[in-house]
């Protein structure tokens, strides 16, 4: 049919699945001061940083059971007798690692007015290569409540039925509301960092998404990835246009964002269907000039 692009070989489309890498990562324990912040509730925190990283199916984690042992063995390194040593803690973590996610736990805070409780979490985190020690992100991740862009919310309101919008503002209301217990309190802080620390993770690994084929007419992109690489349906991603650019003597690889889609589906492990929502003449014109574009899912 004309109105379909096929942008790749069967070949290519059948391997696109296996071709999704992923980043493999070691956690270190976090760092916290134990006089203001409380060793149970400095444990959840970490443990929810780190299944953030787990649940996004960007990385794949190793020593995840061994953080008590691990814990151990770096509060050995700081004593003197290993000050002169030319092993590192990292040497061992790092076995089978590309890169370390380090971080401190800032605050964990709970705050009480008028009999109504609200939590607030701060960590930063900072990850590292492996084979330099080079730190390669930071950023202080918190447990502020973060609003969609308009891009987002006009996305929504386009391609999700009336009871899936009334679903999500009653999210938006519950994460923005004080409890009646600190626990409760609590617990929705680590719903609001899990979603921030999504938004990280999102940032240092983005998806680089092949485009399997375009059905112009209805609008709706094939992509060469699925939940196994955690995409899923409400997902902005970026159409960008590939290009090389002579700096001096060297040709530099350029990525440059013409558009955005909105992930409407996601059809198995592997694949997943995206619709155009910013900028469809504009792409449409750079794919009849044959020029290569692509998917990035941050």
């Amino acid at each position: 049919m004309k109105n379909i692009i096929t942008l790749f070989s069967m070949m290519l489309f059948l391997a696109v699945g296996k071709a999704q890498t992923k980043t493999t990562v070691a956690f270190i324990p976090m760092s916290f001061d134990e006089e203001s912040i409380s060793k149970s509730d400095a444990k959840v925190v970490q443990e929810t940083v780190m299944n953030g990283f787990v649940n996004s199916k960007r990385f794949t984690i190793v020593d995840r059971d061994k953080l008590e042992a691990l814990e151990k063995e770096k509060n050995l390194q700081r004593t003197e007798s290993f000050m002169d040593s030319q092993d590192g803690f990292t040497d061992g973590l790092s076995k089978g690692a590309n890169y370390l996610i380090d971080g401190t736990i800032m605050d964990v805070r709970h705050s009480e007015v008028n009999n109504k409780w609200t939590s607030n979490i701060a960590v930063q985190l900072r990850m590292l290569d492996v084979s330099t020690g080079e730190i390669l992100s930071t950023a202080m991740v918190t447990s502020d409540f973060v609003p969609e862009s308009d891009l987002v919310k006009k996305a929504i309101k386009s391609h999700f039925s009336k009871n899936e919008v009334k679903a999500l503002e009653a999210r938006e209301e519950m994460l923005q509301t004080s409890k009646d217990y600190q626990k409760d309190a609590f617990n929705v802080a680590l719903i609001r960092l899990t979603d921030n620390v999504n938004r990280f993770t999102s940032s240092i690994s983005p998806l680089h998404v092949e485009i399997i084929s375009w059905d112009t007419k209805k609008n709706e992109l094939v992509l060469g990835a699925g939940s196994a690489m955690g995409v899923h349906s409400g997902q902005i991603a970026d159409i960008v246009k590939f290009s090389e650019i002579t700096i001096g003597d060297q040709e530099v690889k350029r990525s440059e964002v013409i558009g955005s889609a909105w992930i409407i589906r996601v059809d198995d492990q592997n694949f997943s269907v995206a619709t155009i929502i910013d900028n469809l003449k504009g792409i449409l014109k750079v794919s009849k000039t044959g020029e290569k574009i692509g998917v990035i899912i941050r």
